[in-house]
């Protein structure tokens, strides 16, 4: 992961980088290598002692053996595709083919230690479980970068024509907007199996936003990610939300987007002042609220009612 986001930065402040060859590649790949031989070797020598294929490796983590497979075929896919089209900059680079496949096999590999978690019967989240999760929200924002408030504050940005602040609107919004349904969506999925222990949005948002933070090198907003994640916690001390606290959750996942949302706008308008009328940016917060609570709604569903057999 974090050679994924230092080849994003290199693209981002680096003269054109016109080869496949780099070192964040390196980095990059010489990580999965190592991910493919740890567990590769270990399914061989499971494998060796008789354990059936399926169960060469403990639950979850033969989807990211797979994973770490594909990542090799789909880099040499990606090199073959930028000898042959040349390196994409921008957007076309986070959504060419070859990457989207990239993104696949990442996804498989980081959730890893998530699955073989949800599997084991344990009531409270482990660490690994919650360190796997960040990595799956940071692989998700990875291919978002383009519209992430971490890494373009658009609601900060004066413009001199009318049909551009127009258009940096709509993106802030949109960013805040896709943002808050991952992030969300990525908690509220851990709470309808685990209780999380304490520090664990902390550490999911921290995480996140020091890599989305550093993209653009806006270092002064990786605090607010941390603190915004802190609060989150503590509304869950407060809260306790969960499948059996159904009210709780869905407050909780009003709560919490909206105090991120509020406090990354508040300390945008204290530091870099907000080009937003006040419509924007409290509309902004109340839609995180929003999809909060729609997403709890995915999460636990509303009590279904009994079926009338006979009729």
């Amino acid at each position: 992961m974090a050679g994924a986001y230092l080849d994003a930065w290199a693209h981002r402040h680096l003269a054109r980088l016109e080869t496949f060859f780099t070192p964040w590649h390196a980095i990059l790949y010489s990580g999965i290598f190592a991910i493919l031989i740890f567990l590769g070797t270990r399914a061989l020598r499971n494998q060796a002692r008789g354990h059936r294929l399926d169960q060469a490796l403990p639950a979850g983590y033969n989807l990211s053996l797979i994973g770490a497979a594909l990542f090799g075929v789909a880099g040499v896919i990606d090199m073959i595709w930028h000898l042959r089209f040349g390196i994409e900059v921008n957007l076309a680079a986070l959504i060419s083919p070859p990457h989207l496949l990239l993104m696949l096999a990442g996804t498989l590999i980081v959730a890893g230690p998530l699955r073989a978690a949800w599997r084991r019967p344990v009531s409270k989240a482990p660490w690994t479980a919650v360190i796997s999760a960040s990595l799956l929200l940071s692989m998700l924002t990875f291919f978002n970068q383009f519209d992430e408030p971490l890494v373009n504050p658009y609601a900060a940005t004066a413009s001199a024509t009318p049909a551009t602040i127009a258009d940096l609107q709509q993106l802030g919004i949109l960013g805040i907007m896709v943002q808050t349904a991952l992030l969300t969506g990525i908690i509220l999925y851990l709470l309808s199996r685990f209780a999380l222990p304490f520090g664990s949005i902390t550490l999911l948002v921290g995480l996140n936003g020091a890599l989305l933070g550093s993209l653009e090198q806006n270092f002064d907003l990786i605090p607010v990610a941390i603190i915004g994640g802190l609060l989150a916690d503590l509304v869950m001390v407060w809260l306790r939300p969960g499948p059996q606290r159904v009210v709780a959750l869905r407050v909780g996942a009003f709560l919490g987007p909206v105090g991120v949302s509020a406090l990354y706008l508040l300390f945008l308008a204290l530091t870099r002042g907000i080009d937003w009328p006040i419509t924007l940016w409290l509309g902004a917060i109340a839609v995180s609220g929003a999809i909060g609570v729609l997403l709890s709604y995915l999460t636990v569903h509303p009590p279904l009612p009994a079926l009338d057999v006979a009729g």
